[in-house]
């Protein structure tokens, strides 16, 4: 999985094993992560427990010597509001791997087994802890401090989670699915849940707060839409050219926003427009403009201070290209970028998996039912 994403002054970019941390304005890396190629090496173990402790050893060194045999890939990263910090969960040898930063390289400080792939991960703002969700809809509380801490079970959706943020005074945790849900619970009450915003038809894949009471949300339905999360009440819905399977934003100025959402067609794949907020409270889109990302199947997308970048695939290689109406990057400086990962090839995520699938299993059943009365009937 491509991820990209920026805090100033870092542009921060991941694929496969390597992760580098670059100036977008000019030929400078600050530094790079690369992942080790044997987690079980530097302390990751399996944790079983059957009960007896011979057969739990037993089944431990058995799972343990089969994961020495996998190869750890980057899933997902994540920085910490106070730049410490950063997490990174792989897949294959499946992990949680927290290293500590410094202005000229990372330090590996923790590793943590995980049970299942992740789909999302945020840090709380005082970066003293880090919520983790799976692809079986469950959501984890991680300890950045104490790496020994057992990790709490916070919650859990019946489908994979597609993202997960606080909100800003961080007494609630808002979660989206594959099965159109938006779900905001209380926080440390997680078995409380406060509301739900419903309205999408089809996955959601992203959320993002533009204020401490608005959020918005991008899916599978061709929608995005505000809410007001805390009452589950739906402010604002435009329609999208095609599905939304990503998105960013930045705000120009009080009240005025620019987004860009990553849709999921060919070529015209990125629609950029403003929305702002009027005197009466109401909500304002201006109409979508279409970026045109030709030859290139586009994976993520960030901005980065006046420029938006798009990563994406051209012949199973990481590309990263400069939206149309972006100011120009330094002389080489893509290149440059692109040369990192050279020695990668990887293939994106199927996005047509995500939607849900419809079966007609009641037409089959009524022609069957028809043909038995038929032969009755002879």
């Amino acid at each position: 999985m491509s991820t990209i994403f920026y805090t100033d002054p870092e542009l921060v970019i991941a694929l496969s094993k390597r992760i580098i941390f670059v100036n977008p304005n000019d030929l400078q890396i600050f530094k790079e992560i690369v992942l080790p190629e044997d987690l079980t090496k530097c302390g990751l173990k399996i944790v079983t427990n059957t009960g007896n402790e011979g057969e739990q050893q037993e089944e431990e060194t058995k799972q343990q010597q089969n994961l020495s045999k996998e190869q750890p890939t980057l899933q997902h990263v994540k920085m910490s509001p106070n730049h410490q910090l950063l997490a990174v969960t792989t897949a294959g040898q499946k992990a949680l791997l927290l290293y500590h930063l410094r202005p000229e390289h990372a330090k590996l400080v923790s590793i943590r087994s995980l049970a299942r792939a992740s789909s999302a991960l945020a840090f709380s703002s005082d970066s003293k802890r880090l919520l983790v969700t799976d692809k079986t809809g469950d959501c984890y509380e991680y300890d950045c401090e104490n790496y020994e801490a057992v990790p709490k079970l916070l919650l859990g959706h019946l489908s994979i989670v597609y993202d997960i943020l606080w909100s800003t005074d961080e007494k609630f945790i808002i979660t989206c699915d594959r099965d159109d849900k938006i779900r905001v619970t209380n926080y440390p009450a997680t078995y409380d849940v406060h509301s739900y915003c419903l309205g999408h038809k089809e996955f959601v894949a992203g959320l993002e707060l533009l204020n401490d009471d608005v959020l918005v949300t991008i899916s599978g339905d061709k929608t995005l839409r505000l809410w007001d999360f805390k009452d589950g009440k739906e402010l604002k819905s435009i329609e999208l050219p095609a599905p939304g399977i990503k998105f960013a934003s930045k705000c120009l100025e009080s009240g005025k926003y620019e987004i860009s959402v990553l849709l999921h067609q060919p070529n015209e794949c990125v629609a950029t427009f403003n929305l702002s907020q009027k005197e009466d409270k109401e909500w304002e889109f201006s109409t979508p403009q279409l970026l045109s990302f030709s030859d290139m199947i586009c994976c993520n997308l960030c901005y980065a201070q006046d420029r938006l970048y798009v990563t994406g695939v051209v012949n199973d290689h990481l590309v990263v290209k400069l939206s149309a109406n972006s100011p120009e990057a330094p002389l080489n400086w893509l290149k440059m970028v692109e040369e990192q990962f050279k020695e990668y090839t990887w293939t994106p995520e199927d996005i047509s998996a995500w939607f849900k699938k419809k079966y007609d299993n009641v037409t089959e059943y009524l022609e069957r039912k028809k043909r038995r009365i038929e032969e009755k009937q002879k």
